[in-house]
């Protein structure tokens, strides 16, 4: 068997441009229309294969990429932290419109952190902004203020992390005004930080939302070690839906899609602290239908974010 590999050239691959102190950013956050979509899209490459991989491979629908950080954390490096390194790997991966939050924010100061997040993207259509909030510090009508004046379509929270229960008598002025407001929450299971592990408790999620079927959610960056609860907890709440950065195991979409359908689940890389191409890669390459690979590549994201 002879396998052709192409030669490469790896400076261009790495190179992800100034980091974000460099960048120059001017203008107001803008949402882009769907309409805006055909232009973005990447132009088709020369195939490139290695034995039955594709080396070239770019998607074949349109990608909203929900779960991108964006910026330096001050608790450890990351590969790409700037928005021209980040943009150029969405340039590369075909995707089209990337759904990013501070880690300045969820780390530091989430005030600080979403205002450097939107000093960042101002007019950059493909990028959309996420807050991060935490209710158990932050001033809700400043946040629901800057969230307006922003076009801001979704948040960002961490129970576990920031130390308080995902629980009514703390969250449920912000569950009113998300409610109100049709703006969508993402919840990540767990977030790590200087070694340590935060988990969020999927008992105060499903009690929460159980009671407020008037908030939509998602739950973010679930693991295969998470699918014993996490897909029967989306099963069982209908405004829960389920974002697949990390659910990285053989079958898993699958299984998933056949748990919970294709309308609950949602694409995101988690990028940089993973790469935005495999899991593209594999939603092409599991099986699922046109129709589901459409959903949850862009479809579903784009009906929570009301970019149409």
């Amino acid at each position: 068997m002879h396998l052709r590999i192409p030669i490469l050239n790896f400076s261009s691959l790495l190179d992800d441009g100034p980091r974000d102190h460099c960048d120059k950013h001017i203008g107001t956050g803008s949402i882009p229309h769907v309409s805006m979509l055909n232009s973005l899209l990447i132009d088709d490459p020369v195939e490139i294969t290695m034995g039955d991989i594709k080396l070239d491979f770019k998607p074949s629908v349109p990608v909203i990429d929900t779960n991108i950080s964006l910026g330096r954390r001050h608790d450890m490096p990351v590969s790409v932290e700037s928005i021209t390194g980040t943009r150029n790997e969405m340039k590369r991966a075909g995707i089209n419109i990337a759904v990013a939050h501070s880690p300045h924010a969820i780390t530091y100061d989430s005030g600080e952190g979403n205002r450097m997040l939107m000093e960042t993207i101002r007019d950059s259509p493909d990028f959309m902004p996420q807050f991060v909030c935490n209710p158990s510090f932050d001033n809700l009508d400043e946040i629901a203020l800057h969230v307006e004046s922003e076009g801001v379509r979704s948040i960002r929270m961490l129970p576990s992390l920031h130390n308080y229960p995902f629980r009514s008598w703390i969250v449920g002025p912000w569950l009113d005004w998300l409610a109100e407001t049709g703006i969508p929450v993402w919840l990540p299971v767990e977030h790590q930080l200087l070694g340590n592990t935060y988990p969020i408790d999927p008992r105060d999620i499903y009690d929460t939302l159980s009671d407020r079927k008037d908030v939509t959610a998602v739950l973010s960056e679930v693991k295969y070690n998470d699918a014993s609860w996490a897909l029967p907890l989306v099963k069982n709440l209908p405004n829960l839906d389920m974002e697949i950065s990390r659910f990285v195991v053989t079958g898993g979409i699958t299984s998933a899609v056949e748990a919970i359908g294709p309308d609950r689940v949602i694409f995101g890389s988690r990028f940089p602290y993973s790469a935005m191409s495999p899991q593209l890669y594999h939603l092409h390459h599991c099986g699922l239908s046109s129709e589901a690979l459409q959903a949850i590549c862009f479809g579903n994201a784009n009906r929570l974010l009301g970019i149409d």
